[in-house]
């Protein structure tokens, strides 16, 4: 969807009986991902001296990605909870012009007005936001990758030489002094307990850098929460593949170790892996402080009980044991499955004394088996009833009729002519685009060699396409679909191999020229 930005916009807040006025804010269409949604993130921006609650600058966020409206609740209190400088969370309904357009998760902001107030440091220089993927505190990639938050320093010096003493540092002794580690180690605990497969250690972004004028030291701070706790592990943790092919032996997430769950990361290298035991005092004093049913559950069910007007059966089943299909084609683990499973297995690797009650094999939960699934298979399998006729028209409308024994239904959909050598470069079998000449290639899967457009904030293909050459005869047009430009196979039946056309939102059968 196209971005939207107004200065003309007036906020009236009603809390608690009381009112609030701002005749003056900046209104903002906002998020990434939640722009896929029908229901869209906000944000606005309070201006002229005036704040709310010591806040300037707020998200309006429909976290549509996820049934239970918990999760990103639930990562900013635990931070709050820890003394982690964090952003907050709540609820507000939201109306545009009187106009009602939905419950959403009302969140702060980091921005430099955030600096101000947390750490009364006003107009700092330096507050680099990483919201573009694969940020990893290279020189190499994040010199660029990572913006300031003050668009009117330019100076990039300060920033660069402190990514070039986190390439160049071989122990957590060589940054100590520029870095705050327990900070950063306390956020990649966060990050393994809750799965996260949206910030440093898989996908590289989704969070800030900022140096503290009170010890010259920079800090890790994130934001983002609503792809934790399980949510979409299995299409997320796979990283930046977007086929859906890379394979996956273990699909059991909460077992996951951290090597498991990461890209390759330097400082990860450095501060954990090559020596634990700071990072493992940590992550127990997580688990014993906060990160355990006793603490969680009890949160969770007063939560749920304050948003049972807007919740369905899916959502309550969520919030519980129940693992629940997802809007992006995965699924998201209950929330107390996942807090519970991550628990027992912190809890026996490091052989703490844990709670009794809930580390019991025996322990009884309850799982609504009408929408409970086992994993993510399913969801890449071709829609193909047994009764149904699918004829192509004219080839440029598909015509599907569908009978049982009550009724007959017909959905049209119109679709433009395919130009069979439209395609320049493999990304776009995938409706990604290709990338700008001399791109760095990040990443190697199925679809060739992938880079990153930094000016359009998305990732792009490199490999050219070549058109193959195959037979006359698809056998997949038996059945209603045509034959696939590439050899990428999502699912298995008795028809035989199936793939997807990203570009036409259909299913498509694996052409002749993959087997030779």
């Amino acid at each position: 969807m196209s971005s939207f930005k107004t200065k003309n916009g007036k906020l009236t807040v009603k809390l608690n009986g009381k009112e609030k006025n701002f005749n003056k804010i900046t209104f903002s269409r906002g998020g990434t991902s939640s722009r896929e949604f029908g229901k869209q993130g906000y944000n606005f921006k309070i201006r002229g001296d005036k704040n709310l609650y010591g806040r300037t600058q707020f998200r309006l966020r429909p976290d549509a990605r996820e049934a239970t409206f918990l999760r990103s609740k639930l990562m900013c209190d635990m931070h709050n909870r820890l003394g982690i400088p964090s952003i907050s969370a709540n609820y507000a309904t939201f109306y545009i012009n009187e106009e009602f357009m939905g419950f959403y998760v009302l969140m702060d902001s980091i921005k430099l007005s955030w600096i101000e107030s947390e750490f009364n440091d006003p107009e700092t220089t330096s507050l680099y936001e990483c919201g573009k993927m694969n940020n990893d505190l290279t020189e190499k990639v994040s010199s660029k990758g990572c913006t300031n938050e003050n668009e009117d320093y330019t100076d990039k010096t300060e920033w660069i030489n402190f990514l070039r003493r986190l390439d160049a540092a071989q122990t957590p002794e060589d940054i100590e002094d520029i870095f705050d580690i327990d900070l950063f180690l306390k956020e990649m605990a966060f990050e393994y307990l809750s799965g996260s497969w949206d910030h440093y250690l898989n996908f590289g972004h989704n969070f800030f850098m900022y140096k503290s004028k009170n010890n010259n030291k920079w800090m890790y701070l994130t934001y983002d929460f609503d792809a934790e706790l399980g949510q979409d592990i299995a299409m997320g943790i796979k990283g930046m593949d977007f086929t859906g092919q890379k394979e996956i032996t273990n699909r059991d997430f909460p077992t996951y170790t951290m090597e498991e769950m990461m890209r390759s990361r330097h400082l990860v290298d450095i501060l954990i892996l090559n020596n634990s035991t700071r990072y493992d005092n940590i992550l127990k004093g997580m688990v014993t402080e906060v990160f355990n049913p006793a603490t969680l559950f009890p949160h969770i069910d007063k939560l749920c009980e304050k948003l049972g007007d807007y919740s369905l059966a899916q959502w309550d089943a969520n919030c519980e044991f129940t693992r629940v299909k997802s809007t992006q084609g995965s699924s998201g683990y209950g929330l107390k499955y996942w807090i519970l499973a991550k628990y027992r297995i912190i809890c026996k690797k490091y052989n703490m004394e844990c709670d009794a009650k809930y580390m019991d094999e025996n322990y009884q939960y309850p799982i609504n088996e009408e929408i409970h699934v086992l994993n993510d298979d399913d969801f890449f399998k071709p829609f193909i009833p047994e009764e149904s006729v699918t004829s192509i028209i004219e080839d440029t409308i598909i015509t599907t009729t569908t009978t049982t024994t009550t009724t007959t239904t017909t959905t049209t959909i119109n679709l433009q002519p395919t130009n069979t050598n439209q395609y320049k470069c493999m990304a776009e079998l995938v409706n990604l685009s290709c990338c700008p000449s001399n791109t760095q290639v990040f990443y190697h899967d199925m679809y060739g060699d992938w880079g990153y457009d930094f000016n359009k904030n998305q990732w792009c293909g490199i490999t050219s396409y070549e058109e193959k050459e195959n037979d006359n005869n698809c056998w997949s047009e038996a059945y209603g679909f045509k034959c696939c430009k590439d050899c990428v196979v999502y699912s298995t039946d008795g028809r035989g191999q199936w793939g997807y056309d990203f570009i036409k939102n259909q299913w498509c059968g694996i052409p002749s020229f993959c087997f030779k």
